[in-house]
């Protein structure tokens, strides 16, 4: 069944479609409230906000991409997270062996690249993980973040630049111990 079919049964009181739109979509707004804030205990309770903000304003919602839509809610939540919340857990918490990623490998692997992506400024961040770990398209990138084709092209590479070099650092600073 389509998105745009689920919303139609959402819209016509059906609770069932709610389920099936939140079986749908819940890993991946989870993973990108994840990679956003680090948190994984803090990125459960992002997420589910995310669906319950959803059901509260589905009535007002006319179709056009729903995980979009879902993703858009999930990083304003997240903004949120980062103006309100100054203690963050360890890397380690956040990070735990019991978090299975397919793109990424071991835990060291995705501690470092969690700190990389953490020095990224948030509006490369975001484009970066929507690009790479949601795969969307650019036009879809700039439509949900509200800017130009060529502003989320732009802040992509930048991101990818930066990304390499802080990820290069790294490397460094391991050889050197």
């Amino acid at each position: 069944m389509t998105d745009k079919e689920l919303i139609k049964k959402v819209h016509n009181g059906s609770s069932e479609a709610l389920g099936m739109i939140a079986d749908r979509y819940y890993d991946e707004v989870y993973r990108f409230c994840l990679y956003l804030t680090g948190q994984e205990t803090d990125s459960y309770d992002i997420t589910q906000e995310v669906f319950l903000r959803f059901i509260k304003y589905v009535d007002s919602y006319e179709y056009r991409n729903l995980k979009g839509y879902l993703l858009i809610i999930a990083r304003n939540l997240c903004r949120d997270y980062f103006h309100h919340n100054k203690d963050w857990c360890s890397m380690e918490e956040a990070l735990c062996p019991g978090t299975e990623d397919p793109h990424l490998g071991t835990l060291e692997d995705r501690m470092v690249l969690h700190q990389a992506l953490q020095k990224l400024p948030v509006s490369q961040r975001e484009i970066v993980i929507l690009r790479i770990y949601e795969e969307l398209k650019f036009h879809e990138i700039a439509a949900m973040l509200g800017c130009n084709l060529s502003t989320a092209k732009s802040r992509f590479r930048l991101g990818i630049r930066n990304l390499r070099k802080n990820l290069t650092l790294t490397e460094e600073t391991d050889y050197e111990k």
